[in-house]
């Protein structure tokens, strides 16, 4: 997911990059629990027919999947900040609160796309300063690519003549 923001007060541009998300919390939740109660009725069931062993192993078996449901949940809630003035250049990464932030000079930075050798890989977005290489947006389909390249474009080319505007 793309997000595009312009603030006047300061000229800024702000892209939020996000990855698709196919379930809310709730209703991962909701498998979760189902999943639960099938197995632990399943293992209560064979408790009371004297195969006890089968409880521990539906227990463990539903923490595993709760477990495995937060892992990919989290992985789902990373973003990506890239803010953009007439001078300057920010990327922040992490969950909820910036983990990496990288900030540069606009002028000195650029962005590429490393288009692969076969159709089968995905490109790559980088933007490059100080013999720096960040990767943006790893996580965003082809078209969410392509859309993103032409966003900045635009924004890069709306600073550049805002700044010859201003001299």
């Amino acid at each position: 997911m793309i997000k595009i923001e312009y603030n006047e007060e300061n000229a800024s541009h702000r892209i939020l990059l996000r990855p698709n998300q196919s379930v809310s919390w709730r209703t991962s939740m909701m498998f979760v629990g189902v999943i639960a109660f099938t197995c632990l009725t399943i293992g209560v069931a064979f408790a009371f027919i004297g195969a006890t062993l089968i409880l521990p192993f539906a227990g463990l078996e539903v923490i595993f999947v709760g477990v495995c449901v937060y892992l990919v949940f989290k992985k789902g809630h990373k973003q990506e900040v890239i803010t953009m003035t007439s001078e300057k250049l920010r990327i922040e990464k992490g969950s909820g609160n910036p983990d990496q932030v990288w900030d540069y000079f606009r002028m000195w930075s650029y962005v590429s796309v490393e288009r692969p050798e076969h159709p089968w890989y995905p490109a790559h977005i980088v933007v490059t300063s100080k013999g720096e290489r960040v990767p943006i947006g790893d996580f965003l389909t082809e078209e969410e690519k392509e859309e993103l390249v032409d966003s900045l474009e635009s924004i890069i080319q709306s600073l550049q003549d805002t700044q010859i505007n201003v001299d």
